[in-house]
């Protein structure tokens, strides 16, 4: 694990006896992805993910995915009427399975939410964060098609294709990227737009 992000063993057990939510994922009696998550108040009592990572080479392969739907049958078993986390907007893999497969709604953008993060990811680059919330009143997760067709006024907001190893190459012109995507949120969410969705070409689809 990344220096930075760990959680001890000793700090899960006493939130898990808490009554907070961890979970793990399982291929051939070897763990390859975990998720964590405890009760949060404000904005009203919910189920806040604090973590889901998943082993690189078990990606892509819809164990995020399945941690995510054992996340969410939890807490609505348990009367969460929602959850909520945060991913970056500049991961494409993140922002599709967020949006496009899981369904959440963004609730807010937060520039450089976590302050400096010294781990591989993340360090050089500021820890801007979209707030997710996933309602739970519901029968089941819904899914989102991509959008192929954006109305005239659409705001359409790119991102690049692979974040990560723009900034293991290139740290200024990923903080390039950073700064453009995160003042266009910021305008657009002044102006009280709201993420519909995710294009098929790769770009958030902000609409007002």
């Amino acid at each position: 694990m990344d220096a930075g992000t760990e959680i001890t063993p000793n700090l899960l057990q006493a939130m898990v006896h808490s009554g907070s939510y961890l979970s793990g994922a399982f291929i051939d009696n070897k763990i390859v992805g975990a998720a964590f998550a405890f009760p949060a108040t404000n904005v009203g009592l919910h189920l806040h993910s604090h973590m889901t990572a998943v082993l690189p080479e078990f990606r892509d392969k819809g164990v995020g995915y399945a941690l995510k739907i054992d996340q969410w049958n939890w807490a609505k078993r348990n009367n969460y009427p929602n959850l909520s986390w945060t991913f970056d907007p500049l991961v494409r893999r993140n922002a599709k399975l967020n949006i496009v497969k899981l369904g959440v709604d963004i609730s807010a953008y937060y520039p450089n939410f976590y302050g400096a993060m010294p781990d591989a990811l993340n360090a050089g680059d500021e820890s801007d964060r979209f707030m997710v919330s996933w309602r739970t009143d519901i029968d089941a997760p819904k899914a989102r098609e991509l959008i192929t067709h954006s109305k005239p006024d659409d705001i359409l907001i790119e991102i690049p294709e692979d974040i990560v190893a723009l900034r293991s190459k290139n740290q200024s012109e990923s903080m390039k990227w950073r700064r453009q995507v995160r003042d266009q949120f910021l305008t657009a969410f002044e102006k009280n737009g709201k993420v519909i969705g995710f294009s098929a070409s790769n770009e958030y689809v902000v609409r007002i």
